[in-house]
């Protein structure tokens, strides 16, 4: 005689069997939502190369007359705001350029010289006009000054904010710290690292290197990533030379460009 299964079976075999469904679809959540994270996060590292890539070649790409003298026009900018943990504390730079960097190939100033300030804004910032719609790294381009139309009444630099508005490079970067390195006798000091400096108040001159941090924001889009180390790069400006005053022309000096670092003022 074949026996059949009693109630109390059939109660504990269903409820076995919802243990192992539910704990399944907790493991297949996990691991669905650790891959969503991941991809994402990867694509926040990928949008920050990029966006350090486009100010690196920006920075490269810098101008500077090349006349011998010191310009104001032409000097950079370093607008220290704090550590750059976040959109609120991150520093602002703001230099004379040429080339598509940052601005892209079908910009019309791509082929003149170009004043480009960077930062960082944060979702809903209205600093500037219309409110931001994505918190990231973001640039505000200008004619040379050279270049601007003559109108006295009317401010044509970045000072009239009404003006410019910011073009995204890249979302995801919370954060921006900018330090200098002021003179060539500094880098050649040991561990130049230690030199570098969070105030630059040449303002009719250029660094001789500039070191950049950008940090990337967390999972939910706003805050740095504390568990993660920043993206640094430091590059050496090209210009240099030419913006101390009444240093040669670095194709043209005669002394191997031992003129040149005479001082920042």
């Amino acid at each position: 005689m074949r026996r059949g299964f009693t109630l109390l079976e059939i109660v504990c075999a269903v409820a076995l069997l919802g243990m192992v469904t539910l704990i399944s679809l907790a493991t297949c959540s996990a691991v669905s939502r650790g891959w969503e994270v991941s991809t994402e996060y990867m694509d926040k590292i990928e949008r920050m190369d990029y966006a350090m890539g486009q100010i690196v070649s920006g920075l490269r790409s810098m101008y500077y007359s090349h006349d011998g003298g010191q310009h104001y026009e032409y000097g950079f900018v370093l607008a220290d705001n704090g550590d750059g943990a976040d959109p609120r504390s991150s520093d602002e730079i703001e230099w004379s350029k040429t080339g598509s960097a940052i601005i892209g190939n079908k910009s019309a100033i791509g082929d003149t010289v170009h004043r480009v300030r960077v930062m960082v804004l944060e979702e809903g910032s209205s600093a500037f006009g219309r409110p931001v719609e994505k918190t990231g790294l973001y640039a505000r381009l200008c004619p040379d000054s050279m270049l601007r139309p003559k109108d006295s009444e009317t401010d044509y630099s970045f000072a009239n904010e009404k003006m410019y508005e910011p073009v995204l490079i890249a979302d995801g970067v919370v954060g921006m710290n900018c330090r200098v390195l002021k003179s060539a006798e500094e880098s050649r000091a040991e561990n130049d690292r230690r030199k570098f400096d969070d105030k630059w108040d040449s303002s009719n001159s250029v660094p001789y290197k500039v070191e950049l941090s950008f940090m990337i924001a967390s999972e939910d889009g706003r805050t740095a990533r504390r568990s993660a180390a920043p993206s640094v790069r430091i590059v050496r400006i090209p210009v240099f030379e030419q913006s101390q005053d009444g240093a040669d022309v670095p194709e043209q000096a005669g002394d191997g460009g031992k003129s040149a670092g005479r001082r920042n003022r």
